[in-house]
């Protein structure tokens, strides 16, 4: 059909669109990535992040040994990590280790009011501090594609060394430093003209500070929407590529989740990807 226009019109401008099109939907994201070297660019909410990322197949179309080299600097905290994950067919494997500086850190004493309400009251008088802490995760994903859906299933049992009662930035919960373990799972319907859209949902256990000091863990359910798409801003050529995703996951009736610059129960992600291939 975009050809029959094309030539209907007499232009080759139409043409190339279409033929870029049908080369890259905007679904894609959902697809295996193909093999080389590629830089990735992230604008989002709170700040930014570049990754240089490697690619090789170990068997073509079956498996893939993928690392990441990845950076953020945003409003709240800067982070370095490595990152490493092998997938063979519908399963990856994965790990990383890094290094966050948060630099409005919230930490609170053992049974103080931790609520949104009251690190909004910290923010404004800047009574806040700082704390810097390693990290280490193994992930397990499963990808089962059900055309037109798509799930995204990932298990992740992860360690930080954060001090205990303190706000997480990247989950909007509070929690103490130690093992943490979470389950999400993304349903996405997908079209190659729109992109991708499901509802998601997130397991975690926690360690826990008791308001008497003492220690225990604890489960939580989040729950939320997740959209992505191909914006086209970034003419897909060579492996060039770009990405809208708009996350919004939520808790509700939980004084103390949510990042509280908004003052919802609610972790909003609004990222842009720009990908270029190196080589």
């Amino acid at each position: 059909m975009g050809r029959k226009v094309a030539l209907a019109l007499g232009s080759s401008v139409f043409l190339a669109a279409a033929v870029a099109h049908a080369e890259l939907p905007r679904d894609y994201f959902l697809d295996a990535p193909a093999a080389g070297t590629f830089s990735m660019s992230d604008v989002y909410n709170v700040g930014a992040q570049q990754s240089i990322e490697n690619r090789a197949h170990l068997e073509e179309g079956m498996s893939m040994l993928t690392t990441r080299l990845s950076g953020i600097a945003s409003y709240p905290y800067a982070d370095g990590s490595i990152n490493l994950d092998a997938r063979l067919f519908l399963f990856t494997l994965g790990g990383s280790a890094g290094y966050r500086q948060v630099y409005r850190n919230h930490t609170f004493a053992p049974g103080a009011d931790s609520s949104r309400d009251v690190r909004n009251d910290r923010e404004s008088d800047k009574d806040f501090d700082a704390q810097g802490f390693t990290y280490g995760e193994g992930r397990l994903r499963v990808v089962v594609p059900l055309d037109p859906f798509f799930l995204i299933s990932t298990n992740t049992l992860r360690y930080e060394g954060v001090d205990d009662n303190s706000f997480d930035w990247m989950h909007a919960n509070m929690h103490d430093g130690g093992t943490l373990f979470k389950s999400e799972a993304t349903l996405f319907y997908r079209h190659r003209d729109l992109g991708g859209i499901g509802p998601y949902a997130r397991v975690m256990n926690v360690p826990r500070t008791k308001d008497d000091g003492g220690h225990r863990r604890e489960t939580e359910l989040h729950y939320g929407l997740v959209f992505g798409t191909r914006p086209g801003l970034v003419r897909p050529r060579g492996g060039n590529a770009d990405l809208f995703l708009l996350q919004l996951v939520f808790k509700f009736g939980d004084e103390d989740y949510g990042l509280h610059p908004y003052r919802l129960p609610l972790y909003p992600l609004a990222v842009y990807r720009a990908v270029f291939r190196l080589f």
